[in-house]
C-alpha cells in the first residue's frame, strides 16, 4: 500500500467523525514508532503533544485504547491519555487511565524465569557494543538499535536470541531493530483488540501501528470487517518499516506526526457543528 499524503489522509476524516459523533468508532493505536517517535533511549519516548491531546479530547466522545507491548506501569507514564484505555504488555495488562490524578499501577515483578533469562542473555550479547537487553514483567527485549552497525550486528543478535527461545521453549517477536522474548501463548496484539470489540462492540475501528508486533492486530481488525461500517488499518511507516506491514495496511501514513494530524484532524471535526 502506497503512503498517503496529507489530502488523501484528510479524505478519511469525515466517515471517521460520523462514527465518533456516534460514540461508535473504537481508534487504537500501538505507541512506539506510531504515537512516539523512536528514540535511543526507550525511556525517554513520549507520545507527541498533538497525538496526546487529539487522543484525550476524543475519549471524551469515543473508546479510544492503547496497545503496547511495553509494561503498563512504563506505558502510563509515557502515554498519560484521560479516558483512554491503556494495554500494556501486549494487551495482558489493562488499564483505564480515567484522569492525570490516577495512581500508577504497579508492574508486576518479572518470574525467577525472566530474570535469569535476561542474565543469560546480557552474558551473549555483552560482547557487542551498543546492544541492550530489557527486563519486562512478562518478556526480555534485546534492543540494537543503538549498536555502531544495527543492520550489521542484527542477524547475530536474533540468531542469539532465536537459539536461545526455542530451547527455552519460548515466544520470539521481532520488531524495528528489537528482538522480544515471551512465554508461550502469552498473548499478542490481535487478542488485545479482538477483547476490546468483543466488549464494546463499535460499528468502526481504526487502528494504527508501525512494526511486526501490530500485524496481529490488522488480521483481527480485517477478520472482523464485516461487522462493522468502517475498519480501517492504518501503517505508520519509517525508515526502518518492514515491507510486510505496508502490504498488510488498508493505508500508510508517514511517521507519528502524520497519524496525529489526522487524530487532530478528527478531534477537530467533532467540534464542528454536525
Amino acid at each position: 500500500m502506497a503512503s498517503q499524503g496529507p489530502a488523501e489522509a484528510s479524505s478519511l476524516v469525515p466517515p471517521l467523525v460520523r462514527l465518533a459523533r456516534r460514540g461508535s468508532l473504537l481508534i487504537a493505536s500501538d505507541f512506539d514508532g506510531t504515537l512516539a517517535q523512536v528514540v535511543r533511549d526507550p525511556r525517554r519516548a513520549r507520545a507527541l503533544p498533538q497525538a496526546s491531546r487529539a487522543l484525550a479530547e476524543l475519549a471524551r466522545r469515543t473508546p479510544v485504547a492503547v496497545i503496547s507491548g511495553r509494561d503498563l506501569a512504563n506505558l502510563a507514564v509515557q502515554c498519560r491519555v484521560p479516558g483512554a484505555v491503556l494495554l500494556g504488555s501486549y494487551g495482558l495488562e489493562p488499564w483505564l487511565n480515567a484522569s492525570p490524578a490516577d495512581p500508577l499501577p504497579m508492574t508486576p515483578a518479572p518470574s525467577q524465569r525472566l530474570v535469569q533469562l535476561a542474565k543469560h542473555l546480557e552474558e551473549l550479547t555483552g560482547w557487542l557494543p551498543g546492544v541492550q537487553v530489557e527486563s519486562k514483567a512478562l518478556g526480555v527485549s534485546v534492543h540494537y538499535r543503538n549498536s555502531p552497525e544495527p543492520r550489521r550486528v542484527g542477524p547475530t543478535v536474533r540468531r542469539m536470541v532465536e537459539q536461545l527461545a526455542a530451547g527455552e521453549h519460548l515466544q520470539v517477536v521481532r520488531g524495528k531493530l528489537v528482538i522480544e522474548v515471551r512465554p508461550p501463548h502469552s498473548g499478542n496484539k490481535g487478542m488485545a483488540l479482538a477483547g476490546l470489540l468483543d466488549r464494546l462492540q463499535p460499528r468502526g475501528c481504526v487502528f494504527a501501528g508501525d512494526d511486526l508486533g501490530d500485524l496481529p492486530a490488522i488480521e483481527e481488525l480485517h477478520r472482523r470487517a464485516p461487522e462493522m461500517e468502517l475498519a480501517l488499518a492504518i501503517g505508520v511507516l519509517g525508515p526502518d518499516s518492514n515491507p510486510q506491514l505496508a502490504e498488510a495496511a488498508d493505508i500508510c501514513l508517514t511517521g507519528p506526526a502524520a497519524w496525529a494530524q489526522l487524530l487532530g484532524e478528527v478531534a477537530a471535526g467533532l467540534r464542528s457543528p454536525a
